[in-house]
């Protein structure tokens, strides 16, 4: 009865642990968009337990009323200031989110003439492996 009841509590664990990875967004190529808008609002929120709060741009689409957030990066990874009013391109991958907010996590960033690559073409954040570890921003040119 016992071995039975630990069966169950196990079984119920580990079927709970895929529900919750679900919870945060990940990258999804098949699901990248490009857009240029302007950045409404530029507030640094703690999106991930554990982690560094996030760069998270609130933008408004050019040419439309669509509005999205827009996840940067940790607090700690990107170095630029960035204010309300500027124009920005972004290259990210849609998520699905549980805030009702349409979420863009970016990939490429060009602000100010300037393009930042803060993942790789798979998505894998150019921070992996924390401050110490990072790869750095690519900047790939400058216009």
């Amino acid at each position: 009865m016992i071995r039975k009841a630990l069966f169950i509590a196990i079984a119920a664990a580990l079927s709970a642990a895929p529900a919750s990875a679900q919870t945060r967004p990940f990258y999804n190529v098949d699901k990248e968009v490009r857009i240029e808008a302007t950045v409404r609002e530029v507030v640094l929120e703690p999106r991930y337990k554990g982690t560094a709060p996030f760069l998270v741009l609130r933008v408004a689409e050019a040419g439309s009323d669509r509005s999205f957030d827009v996840e940067i990066a940790p607090s700690w990874f990107f170095d630029q200031d960035v204010h309300g009013g500027e124009k920005v391109r972004i290259v990210g991958s849609m998520a699905e989110t549980a805030g009702g907010t349409p979420t863009i996590i970016a990939r490429e960033l060009q602000l100010r003439g300037e393009t930042f690559q803060l993942r790789d073409k798979h998505g894998f954040p150019n921070w992996q492996g924390g401050p110490r570890n990072k790869r750095g921003i690519r900047r790939l040119d400058r216009l």
